[in-house]
């Protein structure tokens, strides 16, 4: 068997698995289907093509197999090029090194497809090659989904909540605008002043936390907390346990104390996101998403190649994407909950002002000049050949146009509501133009963990928040103050940990100043 050809499928299926392997947590499997069986439909394609050329199945299984070796190499040989100094002047873009990547390619093709004396054993050789290699992805997803399926049990939140009659309760809204952070680290690093957008809020009955700040630094750290109602060692008590693995986060946030509670008491549980993949309530009753263009992982798996990112596969762009998928989630928020007699908790996960900036602040379409499509933030986007300067930038524009929509969301949803709903709106950490994703040391606390925390809840609700509240004590105040609930006020403690040890947690409570004015 092994004198036959098949390594041809198992180096095209690596590139796809590998990628996978290092993303189990923030991709979905759902999304890897479609672009494996586009790279296995090409390179079957490419297998015959050079079969029928050389008239031999076997040659043509070489140079198939260093074909798709060669083609998603690009992507890694242009990661090199950008960081040699005396390269980056000739090279400025991805595209600049194409005809050396043709170069290559034919240079292997010719040496790959040689009339070999001995092709069975080339064959064998290649055959034995594919199995190790593919197999080292297969083994870390089968350990992957091992530890996810051993997981933890989901927190169950206890509940009174008989002192509201049911059609009392009002519709609950928590919007997380990902990476909005505190009105004093905003002016103070990314040069950027949103009063005029807490006055509006504050003008429409909100009461917004001066000195709020996040309970930890990263979106799912944070949400799998706040919608838990507790930190991460008390909800999975053997989280070291997890290593990098984040699909116990993942469970959480989908399968939430905060949905559990509100389905208990009557509440019809909705959902809406706008791409983050790790963000999949796929246990709501209703989960809006948009489907439209290219997936995040299919868009990473380009990457690699020399097929535009842009328009690749007669995709939509990426960035065209975003957009129309931000705008449309904000302005549908309102009509996605209108009918019913049913009270409804709505999860709004909105990806913004987090990058990738596909906004300017007039609503007017950017994009980054020096980086291809990316969802990173940190130093992971200086990384990716981003600046800090465009950082700022970026924030700035999106923050503006974001903070335009939320006040006109609000507007819409009063208007609409029979009966005062509850809002909470969101950062779920703070902006993040000087984090580093693996150094407490080398981050600005001030900036990445203050947020913004905005609450239109009733008077019983409003008398029991304070200026200092974090995520984790949101939803236990507005159940005390609405259902009449008893949880505990816990003490507001931030946590860093770096993003190859998310459960490595350093306290840095201390280390988080008051809001200056």
């Amino acid at each position: 068997m092994m004198r036959r050809p098949f390594h041809p499928f198992l180096f095209a299926i690596y590139p796809v698995l590998a990628l996978y392997s290092l993303n189990t947590a923030l991709i979905p499997p759902s999304d890897v289907p479609v672009p494996l069986g586009f790279v296995l439909m090409g390179t079957c394609i490419f297998w015959a093509l050079l079969s029928l050329i050389l008239r031999s199945v076997a040659r043509g299984a070489v140079g198939a197999s260093i074909g798709v070796v060669v083609f998603f190499a690009e992507g890694h040989l242009w990661d090199f090029v950008k960081n040699v100094e005396s390269m980056k002047l000739q090279y400025r873009n991805q595209s600049d090194l194409f005809w050396i990547w043709v170069a290559i390619l034919i240079v292997g093709l010719v040496l790959g497809c040689w009339k070999w004396k001995r092709t069975e054993q080339v064959t064998t050789a290649m055959n034995l090659g594919g199995i190790a290699l593919a197999g080292i992805p297969i083994f870390s997803i089968a350990a992957s989904w091992f530890s996810a399926w051993r997981g933890t049990a989901i927190v169950e939140v206890g509940s009174k909540a008989a002192k509201l009659d049911t059609s009392l309760r009002p519709d609950i809204y928590y919007i997380i605008l990902d990476g909005y952070g505190r009105s004093d680290a905003l002016k103070r690093v990314i040069g950027f002043s949103n009063d005029w957008f807490i006055k509006g809020l504050e003008d429409r009955g909100f009461y917004v936390a001066k000195d709020a700040r996040s309970n930890y630094c990263e979106t799912e750290l944070s949400l799998a907390s706040s919608l838990n109602l507790d930190y991460l060692p008390n909800l999975v008590p053997d989280l070291k346990s997890q290593g990098e693995n984040r699909n116990v986060l993942d469970k959480l946030i989908d399968k939430s104390g905060v949905s559990t509670y509100l389905r208990k008491v009557g509440y019809r549980y909705e959902a809406m996101t706008t791409g983050f993949p790790a963000v999949h309530p796929s246990s709501a009753d209703l989960w809006l998403q948009d489907t439209k263009g290219i997936s995040l992982f299919a868009g990473f798996l380009m990457a690699d190649t020399p097929l535009p990112g842009e328009s690749g596969l007669g995709s939509t762009s990426q960035f065209v994407s975003r957009r129309i998928m931000l705008k449309s989630a904000i302005e549908n928020m309102v009509d996605a909950t209108r009918g019913g007699t049913q009270p409804r908790f709505f999860f709004v996960h909105i990806l913004a002002p987090h990058p990738p900036f596909v906004f300017g602040p007039n609503g007017e379409a950017v994009k980054p000049k020096s980086m291809a499509y990316t969802i990173v933030d940190g130093n992971h986007f200086y990384q990716n050949g981003g600046t800090p300067e465009e950082y700022a930038t970026g924030y700035r524009g999106q923050a503006t146009y974001l903070s335009n929509l939320m006040l006109d969301a609000v507007d819409k949803i009063l208007k609409s509501s029979k009966k005062p709903p509850v809002i909470i709106i969101q950062g779920d950490h703070g902006s993040k133009l000087k984090l580093d994703q693996e150094l407490v040391e080398k981050t600005d606390l001030n900036e990445c963990f203050p947020n913004l925390n905005a609450f239109f809840v009733p008077p019983q609700v409003r008398e029991k928040l304070y200026d200092g509240i974090t995520p984790v004590n949101s939803f236990r105040i507005v159940f005390n103050g609405l259902f009449g609930d008893q949880f505990p006020k816990l003490q507001d403690r931030s946590y860093y940990s770096g993003w190859s040890t998310p459960f490595k947690f350093i306290e840095v409570t201390d280390r988080i100043k008051p809001a200056t004015p």
